[in-house]
């Protein structure tokens, strides 16, 4: 089977779509994948690192406001419809997969023309403009949360499947790991990130942290790319403290951690769940309909998290907070079992019965 997959711009559009394809090449045999997205986004390092060919889409964010930028990236979006079209008939899939992020919307546009089945995922409790804007043209509309059916004008083809996570999740590790990242499993390990592209107030909360931390625990930190060289000039050197730009195997970083702190987008959300780690959640004030602070207050009545907003945000508020968790091994480990109840780990198995529909499959 011919498969294109796209999404594009997050790490909360990338990791859908790899889940997706893993799952396809697991389970149907002789099945062939094709990454559409953008060229030097995220998802081409990531697509080729899990051996997919990458082929790359034109594309923009259309700004909200009438400016220099609307124009080009009007230019450069017909382009990339143009594209998709050209793609979709020299490729000829037999399925075509959206993840969101505006690099989807042009290659299921022209799948759904070209009468190939198609289906787009969306991740989060508020659905995205691609999404949105596809949800009348692709055959199925799957959503993780059954809260973002309210959002969508057309609703006879949704359906509710939850947030695939990728196959691949190793949750051991070695002396050796342990070395790499500097760290001795002789106290509590809190794991933070803000996404893939970081976040902004965490970034300076721990820039606060690494003037006060004594060595209660270690703290391995995520910055993002376009945050990790201020980072690294303005917050003080601690042996306690490991900072990262990227990372690119975060199934180690979950292993090896007691404490994850993360912001509460969807696929960050999943793969605490799924790997039953305790958590402090930094929801993004900036998003949509605020659904990430939505998204986290879930967890937080279920007690699988603890919440502070960004406004409340300190380097002090963030160490109390760390230390009053890792310090309760009780605590931690109820918050964990928690957050596992609610994983949704049949999503890739939902998602594969909608598509062996689709795609009237009967084989192996």
């Amino acid at each position: 089977m011919r498969v294109i997959i796209s999404g594009g711009g997050t790490g909360g559009h990338i990791y859908p779509a790899i889940a997706i394809a893993q799952k396809l090449e697991q389970e149907i045999s002789n099945t062939e994948i094709v990454y559409v997205g953008i060229k030097g986004g995220p998802e081409e390092n990531i697509a080729k690192k899990y051996g997919y060919k990458f082929i790359d889409l034109p594309g923009m964010g259309i700004p909200r406001r009438i400016n220099k930028k609307l124009f080009k990236a009007l230019v450069k979006n017909l382009e990339g419809f143009r594209k998709a079209k050209k793609i979709i008939k020299e490729y000829k899939p037999d399925l075509v997969v959206g993840t969101g992020g505006y690099v989807c919307a042009p290659i299921l546009y022209q799948a759904s023309r070209a009468k190939i089945p198609c289906l787009v995922h969306e991740s989060n409790s508020y659905p995205g403009i691609a999404s949105k804007f596809l949800s009348n043209k692709v055959d199925r509309v799957l959503i993780s949360y059954k809260e973002a059916e309210k959002h969508f004008k057309h609703k006879d083809n949704i359906i509710v499947t939850g947030n695939p996570v990728r196959t691949n999740f190793k949750l051991t590790y070695s002396e050796k790991d342990l070395k790499k990242l500097g760290i001795k499993k002789d106290r509590p390990v809190v794991f933070s990130f803000g996404g893939s592209n970081g976040s902004y107030f965490m970034n300076e909360a721990v820039k606060d942290l690494s003037k006060i931390m004594d060595g209660s625990y270690y703290l391995l930190h995520q910055t993002g790319a376009r945050y990790y060289d201020d980072f690294i000039k303005e917050s003080k050197d601690n042996p306690y403290l490991k900072v990262f730009s990227y990372i690119d195997n975060i199934d180690l970083f979950y292993a090896v951690s007691d404490l994850v702190i993360a912001s509460s987008g969807a696929m960050s959300l999943s793969e605490i769940s799924s790997v039953g780690k305790a958590s402090i959640l930094i929801p993004k004030s900036y998003t949509t309909e605020n659904h990430q602070q939505f998204n986290a207050q879930t967890y937080v009545d279920n007690g699988a998290s603890e919440m502070i907003l960004e406004k409340d945000l300190t380097g002090d508020i963030l160490n109390q907070k760390i230390r009053e968790i890792v310090s309760d091994s009780n605590k931690l480990k109820h918050m964990g079992e928690n957050a596992w109840k609610l994983s949704s780990n049949d999503a890739g198995d939902r998602i594969l019965g909608v598509i062996k529909e689709l795609v009237n499959y009967e084989g192996k």
